[in-house]
């Protein structure tokens, strides 16, 4: 994680706390006096600002926000300025349509540039391919970090950035389709023999929805999804049934403090298992949103057990 990216997660972090304790006003002035020092959030700051300005009642500035931002070369994806209902008392101001729509097409001009997969060999010939997926407001930059104690366990690991954008600096992966063929895009860069290995779908929060919902798909022979954000109307039970009867196989770790997915991902899990799909569940006490501190020791453990073959 880059400085910059540090410094915007703290503000994020102080707004968020504003925002659930209904100090609307004052997470907004956080996230504006941010502004100056963080360019590259310009966009996100802008949106959160605008969130919780409409929600102290202020609309008028939530608007001159986004507007101001717009004016600096901000865009945002169409869905988080008209579906965010922290937004809604904006829909009826003069003006709020055309900056959606000029924000959106500078979006979608943007959305098709991703940066390239990051790839890591390790020092013999690879046991497995480790394809990972980053988190919501990440990268494959990321992405590579997070899983990178795969590599001296053996593995290739190949880590992918969405093309899947709502501003310039947060990706993520809302449409599994998109997904889909950001993935097979970088699997193309591999040569035929790495191809073949032993593949594991690996992900982090929105990026372990991807992972699992992959593998399912034939993607994978089985997944590692770390505090995923999926919930169980995401799977077909059918689709699930066929993936465990070709030995499709799955582990998720979440975290037992982890507010922002352990229920529906727990319950995700259920509906798996359900289906007959053989997935095992780690929660560690403890932990919140984030990757365990000892999380290469765990993912070494988990590759152990993948069958050396498909």
């Amino acid at each position: 994680m880059s400085d910059e990216q540090s410094r915007y997660r703290a503000v994020e972090e102080e707004a968020f706390a504003s925002y659930g304790a209904g100090r609307y006003a004052e997470g907004a002035a956080t996230a504006i006096a941010a502004i100056p020092r963080l360019p590259r959030y310009r966009a996100d700051l802008a949106h959160l600002a605008a969130c919780l300005l409409a929600l102290a009642g202020r609309p008028d500035q939530a608007y001159a926000q986004l507007r101001a931002a717009l004016a600096a070369g901000a865009w945002w994806h169409r869905r988080i300025l008209v579906d965010d209902d922290d937004l809604a008392a904006l829909r009826d101001i003069d003006g709020f349509d055309a900056l959606v729509s000029t924000a959106h097409a500078r979006c979608v001009a943007a959305g098709a540039q991703a940066p390239a997969p990051v790839l890591r060999r390790p020092d013999g010939p690879p046991v497995g391919l480790l394809v990972a997926l980053h988190g919501a407001g990440e990268d494959a930059d990321d992405a590579a970090r997070a899983w990178a104690g795969a590599v001296p366990e053996g593995w290739l690991l190949l880590a992918v950035s969405s093309t899947q954008r709502n501003t310039p600096a947060y990706r993520s992966w809302p449409e599994h389709a998109v997904g889909v063929r950001d993935i097979e895009a970088a699997l193309g860069l591999l040569d035929e023999t790495e191809r073949a290995l032993p593949t594991v779908a690996a992900g982090f929060s929105a990026g372990g929805r991807q992972a699992i919902r992959w593998a399912l798909g034939g993607g994978a022979a089985a997944f590692v999804a770390m505090a995923p954000a999926v919930a169980p109307e995401q799977f077909d039970s059918e689709a699930t049934a066929a993936a465990a009867a070709r030995g499709v196989t799955g582990r998720v770790l979440i975290g037992e403090a982890d507010d922002d997915v352990r229920d529906e991902a727990l319950a995700a899990v259920g509906k798996l298992r359900a289906a007959g799909l053989r997935c095992g569940l780690d929660e560690i006490p403890g932990l919140g949103h984030r990757f365990p501190a000892d999380f290469s020791a765990r993912l070494a453990t988990i590759l152990a057990g993948v069958p050396s073959k498909h």
